[in-house]
């Protein structure tokens, strides 16, 4: 079985179980932390993919990391999956934990990309106008920062892309510069 097929199928699990237990944002606010801590300690992710360590080893760093930061539910789960030989699949387990958890709450991603930060005010009249086109649930809107973009912003909603960017406009200006179309060839 593939790994996205089979994060797919431990994180529906690990939901379902948490809609079941009524837990389903601290064991969401749990599978964050634990994706962003795996992320970012590329140590750890080389740990859960080596097969030289063995599965109580990774249990008790996974353990001393996690057991007492996170819900017991979640830290049962994590551990069940370890003891199956799972492990190396809890780098992506979270991304599919976190895809599920936002269908189930309606949650529709932003993502603007700038080439500098954005302002909480100029984010705020962002989430107006974008909850104009969403009927229902709720917006998350991300801020990603690209210089290579120069200036102006790219918009991305659902499979929509606005770009507005400053790179975008250079660079069609250009095509439309060395655009020789209008010359007879003959």
């Amino acid at each position: 079985m593939s790994a996205i097929k089979l994060s797919h199928r431990y994180a529906k699990s690990l939901l379902d179980l948490a809609i079941e237990l009524s837990k389903v944002e601290e064991v969401y606010q749990d599978v964050v932390y634990i994706d962003q801590a795996i992320q970012s300690v590329p140590e750890l992710k080389s740990l859960l993919s080596n097969p030289v360590f063995s599965t109580d080893k990774k249990l008790a760093v996974l353990k001393t990391l996690f057991a007492d930061k996170i819900q017991d539910i979640t830290w049962r789960f994590i551990e069940l999956v370890v003891k199956k030989g799972r492990e190396k699949n809890l780098v992506d387990f979270g991304n599919s934990f976190v895809k599920q958890y936002r269908e189930l709450k309606k949650i529709k991603r932003v993502a603007i990309t700038t080439a500098d930060t954005v302002s909480a005010e100029t984010m705020n009249k962002l989430n107006t106008l974008v909850s104009v086109f969403q009927k229902e649930g709720n917006i998350e809107i991300e801020n990603k920062i690209d210089a290579s973009i120069i200036g102006g912003f790219k918009l991305q909603y659902e499979d929509q892309l606005y770009d507005a960017s400053i790179s975008k406009h250079l660079s069609e200006l250009a095509r439309k510069l060395y655009d020789e179309s209008y010359i007879d060839k003959v």
